[in-house]
């Protein structure tokens, strides 16, 4: 799930830097965790130019994905 978390900031922040400033972890741990989703899925999530980093074609699904789980686990309470 981390990884997951990791990637939505990525691509919020656009810079594999910025996120790491913002959630205080190295930027060589996020670039690995993009790497292993990437390993995962078996498919290239991301790529970088001079403007930082952006997903690939039709990535996005995957990050509304992201964002949708992350929403239905935050809203989630579980029967007393």
């Amino acid at each position: 799930m981390e990884k997951l978390n990791r990637f939505s900031s990525i691509v919020r922040f656009k810079s594999t830097c910025e996120a790491a400033r913002f959630r205080d972890l190295s930027q060589s741990t996020w670039s690995r965790d993009i790497a292993d989703l990437e390993q995962n899925f078996d498919v290239k999530l991301v790529f970088r130019d001079y403007n930082g980093i952006k997903l690939k074609e039709k990535r996005n699904f995957l990050l509304q994905i992201i964002n949708s789980f992350k929403k239905k686990l935050n809203n989630f309470k579980p029967n007393s």
